[in-house]
């Protein structure tokens, strides 16, 4: 730094009156980018009027406005001429000043080189189409990278594509996202979902699967599940009576003795990825929400005529898994849930899942009306119920709406079960 901007910055500093004002010189140098502008002090004291005074020659006088052109020309005036205003800020802070413009082509080649360092690195060909896009600075991901600090950001990167790489090279293999970390990273615990890694991961995958960025805890287990990932193998669990469930071209020994004995039994995830298929000797599968319905209902299944199901509340993978099975075989899904908004939107999801497998079971407005209970619905649950105008489910919304209440399944049970021990119902 020149000598003679110290000595500038030296006499300011021993002038009070300047603080303030050069305070405000580095705001708006820092925001504009060049010397240009003014500053305004509307509070102006005696000190700061006094001091601009001296080096102006004239009075001033509250509010105080100073443009910093004019003060940088002033300067010249001075035994400091030569002397700079972003010299004096720099010799007056004892740091290098930094526009916001010098800032954001800073992180912007920061950025760049986190990309290239990466696309070095990485193997894959779905890590470098992502990496591709990233490096239009938009959409999944961009922003998270951005907002990361560098020396963070670009150690995620790399995890993220390395991990992107283990799968495209292990085509169809499942594996559990610890194992996955590990074999990738080697640390177990690097795409964990509060990681930077963890989340430039989820980034990656619904890029590579043309998905949204899972916001719940369920929606990126399901986005896990799409990419053979398996994320919650034990507390992920579905209820059947009466599938045909199927390992390497035979049925499964010991589900086929619950089948044959007309019992209940949980599936977990762990028992569903030895599994290569499930189907219903009548192809079709009744399913419904509650897990008391369920067991209610099996009270009967030994004189069931087709096999249910019970999702046991919101979709979890092991419920996706099984379902997604029937339906390769040719399945038919008959559903029935709980008449709110959590309950109609189970169905919904279904309904846009298997568009061409899928049926409401007593899901209508008749049906809601002989179930129907005292208990309201808080303004949030019946929230809920947006978005289904235009499908089959939006009578029944319009009545759940209209009555503030919410129907269960326990008062159609008798409805229920004649359906399942009827051929012709």
């Amino acid at each position: 730094m020149d000598g003679t901007a110290k000595q500038c910055a030296a006499y300011f500093r021993k002038k009070p009156g300047y603080e303030r004002i050069m305070r405000a010189f580095r705001k708006k140098y820092e925001g504009l980018g060049r010397v240009g502008g003014a500053i305004v002090l509307s509070d102006a004291d005696e000190a700061e009027c006094t001091a601009a005074r001296e080096l102006f020659g004239t009075a001033f006088y509250p509010p105080l406005v100073i443009k910093l052109s004019a003060f940088e020309q002033a300067l010249q005036s001075t035994v400091f001429q030569g002397v700079t205003l972003p010299e004096l800020l720099e010799a007056y802070y004892r740091e290098p000043i930094h526009t916001r413009q010098c800032i954001r082509q800073q992180h912007s080649d920061e950025y760049r080189e986190e990309i290239c360092a990466a696309k070095a690195a990485s193997t894959g060909s779905c890590s470098q189409r992502w990496l591709n896009q990233l490096e239009l600075a938009s959409g999944h991901g961009a922003t998270l990278l951005k907002q990361t600090p560098p020396e963070i950001a670009g150690v995620a990167l790399l995890k993220a594509c390395a991990a992107l790489d283990w799968l495209e090279a292990h085509p169809g293999e499942a594996v559990r996202l610890a194992v996955l970390s590990a074999k990738a990273t080697s640390d177990p615990h690097a795409l964990d979902a509060g990681t930077v890694a963890g989340k430039l991961f989820l980034h990656a995958i619904a890029y590579s699967l043309r998905a949204d960025v899972p916001q719940t805890a369920e929606q990126k287990a399901e986005l896990y599940y799409r990419i053979n990932i398996i994320c919650d193998s034990i507390s992920s669990v579905v209820s059947q009576i009466g599938l045909m469930l199927w390992s390497n071209g035979e049925e499964h020994p010991g589900f086929a003795a619950f089948r044959l004995r007309r019992e209940s039994c949980l599936l977990s995830l762990t028992n569903l990825a030895g599994l290569t298929g499930a189907s219903s000797p009548t192809k079709r599968v009744y399913l419904v929400e509650n897990q008391m319905v369920f067991s209610q209902l099996c009270d009967h299944g030994s004189a069931f005529h087709s096999p249910l199901l019970c999702t046991s509340g919101q979709l979890q993978v092991a419920s996706l898994r099984l379902l997604d099975l029937l339906a390769a075989a040719n399945t038919h899904f008959y559903y029935s849930g709980d008449f709110d908004g959590e309950g109609l939107g189970i169905a919904y999801r279904l309904a846009k899942r298997y568009p061409e497998r899928f049926s409401y079971w007593h899901m209508s407005p008749e049906d809601y009306e002989r179930c129907r209970s005292d208990k309201p619905l808080s303004n949030d649950r019946l929230r809920l119920l947006d978005g289904l105008e235009g499908s089959e489910l939006a009578r029944t919304a319009e009545a759940i709406r209209l009555s503030g209440r919410a129907g269960y399944q326990e008062l159609l049970l008798p409805e229920l079960a004649n359906d399942l021990t009827n051929e012709q119902a």
